[in-house]
């Protein structure tokens, strides 16, 4: 006669408690990571710009992620230049419209 008893086999618990082993051994964190700054400078908050021209695509200049600079292309912009700080010949990438064809989004970012 077998036994036909309606608890968890001996697999399903084996496999319960290995999943339990590996969540305590995973570090643990409260939040996402957060975003760090590189070495020698502190975050800030900076804000995305926009370029105004309608036949753009639009861009988006996101401080955070910095630009290839389509005007130097050896010399991208790094992540953490805000807006006022491109270059003065720094170009939309996408239609080459210049710095003053940009608007503020509202949106903030940190780098």
């Amino acid at each position: 006669m077998t036994n036909l008893s309606p608890g968890p086999s001996r697999r399903r618990l084996l496999l319960g408690a290995l999943a339990a082993l590996f969540a305590l051994a995973r570090p643990r964190s409260a939040h996402a990571a957060a975003p760090t700054a590189p070495a020698g400078r502190a975050l800030q908050r900076l804000e995305k710009w926009e370029c105004t021209n309608k036949q753009c695509e639009p861009y988006v200049y996101d401080p955070s992620r910095g630009d290839l600079n389509a005007v130097d292309l050896d010399h991208p912009i790094p992540p953490g230049v805000a807006f006022a700080d491109l270059p003065d010949g720094w170009r939309c990438p996408i239609c080459n419209d210049p710095k003053k064809d940009f608007v503020p989004t509202g949106d903030w970012v940190e780098a």
